[in-house]
């Protein structure tokens, strides 16, 4: 039996593929003959990656030497014959090539050795189960097809047999070609998934208590955190320079609103942690806002004049990652262009002076002036970076344009992505307009032409530009605004907290409309709101949180000087 099953296993694999339907069995009687897995190519004369053509040439010129019609060797002719038949057909080609590989570990009797354990190694197992009384001698072994080794498993695809070490090995039987070893478990799928489904519970468990701990962080939070860092290590100066120059990368995380006498900046703080002393200070003209074991995330001069007489009012969350403070003005009624020195006007503001209107194809910036501006009043300066307008005693605003992150590596050889096309910009100055009011006002409009879109994107995208309308997919971040200086990267909550606070001060906030509500359904526009149902689901959220804690206290901080009283007031929001 263990004979005949060897045989078997010899015939199966390179052997199948040289016998041929004629009855021609000289490879049973040489099993040597192709030991090496390429024996057909000897038989040719040619390389293993000969060609079609060769392969055919090699034939023909064998058929004319070794033909038994004249005098040649049939013995000779007929591996001739035999190797053109397999190497001629692509397929047949391709699963002899690929069976090559595993010649090395094909037993073939007489020849190759056998694999070490074998039947010696069952009959240890049989003598240390205590079986003395079974004979050996006669006992059935079937053999693995492949290696020669006893079997332990029967293959699902084609029934053949093969042992532990030959499952991770692809083999060839019958009419089933080339492939790995298949083995049917019944339940095996539903045990697979079961036990992924048990996984994915863990990690959300593990996730869940990890974020009810006040100091927790996502990978895209702690990536924020030591981005903050790297920039204040390159803007911060001893001297103090800082403290008059706008940079975005500083400025994402502050914003601001205003009111007939308050100015009321939102901060977040991207090292603030609830077991972190957060160090506030506002002496007159300047605010610093400095957590524990961080540099300080702003360190600004004010641009106008605040009220001494009032203390600043801070308002922050427990776990001191979002903050507010409130400021008075030194003249009520006055209304602040800037916030700090150095800033353009109108930066970082809740209410920006321009209406935003944007395409696939275009963005156009649109201001309401006084009917006496006139054209040379007007200054519009386009660059691929930013757009300046500048108009005569009214602002002199800077926005810097959204940008695609490219991966550089495998774009190095297309042309940078471009927010607009320079050379079909424009801006134009229109009369005879009238305001809500039906004052007589004059409309700058400033159109941004879009760029087409690159082949890319033609040909994956259906045309559709990747740009700050669709850079995401998710409904909360459907996209970004145009210009950077106008976003809030921290889930609105900036501005949640500006609205909350100048709604409940005056009984109305402007309200700008969040990314995914103006670049899909329905489409929104900023506008002022008067009621709280118009108002975002977060500023209702702040707002509730503001009105039901009354536990506010003044205190004397030690952090200020004996003349500087802040009104702290610690709120828990459950957003």
């Amino acid at each position: 039996m263990d004979e005949e099953v060897t045989s078997t296993s010899v015939t199966s694999g390179f052997a199948r593929a040289r016998e041929s339907e004629r009855g021609r069995h000289y490879a049973m009687e040489d099993e040597s003959y192709d030991v090496r897995g390429d024996a057909h190519y000897v038989a040719l004369g040619v390389r293993s990656n000969a060609s079609s053509a060769e392969v055919k040439a090699a034939f023909a010129r064998m058929a004319r030497k070794h033909h038994p019609d004249k005098g040649g060797d049939a013995r000779a002719f007929a591996r001739a014959r035999d190797a053109y038949e397999v190497l001629s057909d692509p397929k047949r080609r391709q699963t002899y090539d690929a069976l090559m590989g595993e010649i090395k570990y094909r037993y073939i009797r007489g020849v190759t050795p056998r694999a070490p354990g074998g039947e010696d190694m069952l009959l240890d197992d049989i003598e240390r189960l205590g079986l003395g009384t079974i004979c050996a001698a006669t006992q059935l072994v079937t053999l693995c097809e492949v290696c020669g080794r006893p079997s332990t498993q029967v293959c699902f695809a084609c029934t053949a047999l093969y042992c532990d070490f030959c499952e991770r090995k692809m083999h060839w039987k019958n009419d089933v070609g080339l492939h790995w070893p298949i083995q049917r478990v019944d339940g095996l799928m539903k045990k697979k998934l079961g036990m992924k489904e048990l996984e994915d519970k863990i990690k959300e468990d593990a996730e869940r208590t990890m974020r009810e701990t006040p100091n927790y962080r996502t990978e895209d939070e702690l990536k924020d955190s030591r981005t903050f860092k790297e920039i204040t290590a390159e803007v911060y100066h001893p001297d103090g320079r800082h403290r008059t120059l706008y940079d975005i990368r500083l400025a994402k995380h502050y914003m601001w609103a205003q009111s007939m006498r308050s100015v009321y900046i939102a901060v977040n703080v991207p090292t603030g942690y609830s077991d972190k002393a957060l160090h506030y200070e506002f002496r007159g003209d300047a605010v610093l806002v400095q957590p524990e074991d961080s540099p300080a995330v702003i360190d600004r001069i004010l641009a106008n004049a605040s009220d001494s007489r009032y203390p600043i009012e801070v308002y922050y969350s427990d776990d001191k990652r979002i903050m507010l403070l409130e400021i008075r003005k030194a003249r009520i009624g006055e209304d602040w262009k800037k916030l700090f020195v150095g800033d353009p006007d109108f930066a970082r503001y809740l209410e920006p002076p321009y209406e935003m209107t944007e395409t696939k194809d275009e963005a156009i910036m649109e201001f309401e002036l006084p009917f006496w501006i006139e054209a040379e009043d007007v200054g519009v300066f386009f660059s691929s970076a930013n757009v300046r307008v500048k108009v005569s005693g009214e602002f002199d605003i800077t926005r810097e344009f959204w940008r695609k992150k490219v991966d550089t590596t495998k774009t190095k050889n297309d042309a940078p992505w471009e927010a607009i096309d320079v050379a079909e910009c424009c801006w134009s100055l229109d009369d005879g307009v009238e305001r809500e009011t039906g004052d007589p006002c004059k409309m700058l409009m400033v159109t941004f032409a879009k760029p087409k879109p690159d082949k890319m994107e033609m040909m994956y995208k259906r045309g559709e530009r990747v740009d700050n309308r669709n850079v995401y997919s998710d409904g909360e971040r459907q996209g970004a605004r145009f210009f950077i200086d106008d976003g809030d990267t921290f889930s609105g909550m900036l501005e949640a907290m500006l609205q909350a606070h100048v709604f409940i001060d005056t009984g109305s906030t402007w309200r700008p409309a969040l990314p995914h509500e103006a670049y899909k359904h329905p489409f929104m526009k900023g506008r002022r709101v008067e009621k709280v149902s118009e108002l975002s689901d977060t500023t209702r959220q702040v707002i509730e949180s503001l009105l039901k804690n009354k536990r506010f206290t003044k205190v004397e901080s030690e952090e200020f000087d004996n003349d500087d009283l802040v009104n702290e007031r610690a709120l828990d929001y459950d957003l």
